[in-house]
């Protein structure tokens, strides 16, 4: 996974104290057999090959990549969403969807982090910085 700062007002990953939300699926079971069977194949929720099981995360992972990174994690809490009202809800559950809230350390690091070689990237569509367009493309 490859952590860039696509902030466009302030350098979100370069600043002391600057926050990272991050939401995502957890690496369960459970996540595997509701978000792509379930929601996949059977219901129809979202179209076939929505997700990756491969790219799924669990918090722990999750908070190790952000900690090994220079980012103290804050806050995890559990997602959930029912089908039936179109609704998302907090939980304490994280076994399918969590959100986790990370605050940059006082100490500076560079704005582009990388984990165990993997080349995922966090697109920048809002951003109008043609910088930030090109580090994203490489």
């Amino acid at each position: 996974m490859k952590i860039l700062d696509v902030g466009c007002g302030g350098g979100l990953l370069t600043e002391p104290s600057g926050s990272l939300f991050i939401t995502t699926i957890n690496k369960t079971q459970l996540s595997y057999a509701l978000g792509i069977v379930f929601s996949e194949q059977i219901a129809g929720i979202v179209p076939k090959g929505t997700h990756t099981w491969e790219k799924f995360v669990s918090p722990e992972t999750l908070e190790s990549i952000l900690e090994s990174n220079g980012l103290s994690v804050q806050t995890v809490v559990g997602m959930l969403y029912n089908p039936f009202s179109g609704y998302w809800h907090w939980s304490e559950n994280t076994s399918l969807n969590y959100a986790a809230h990370a605050v940059k350390s006082g100490v500076q690091m560079s704005a582009e982090f990388a984990f165990k070689g993997e080349t995922e990237e966090l697109q920048a569509n809002a951003c109008t910085n043609p910088a930030v367009h090109e580090e994203l493309k490489k």
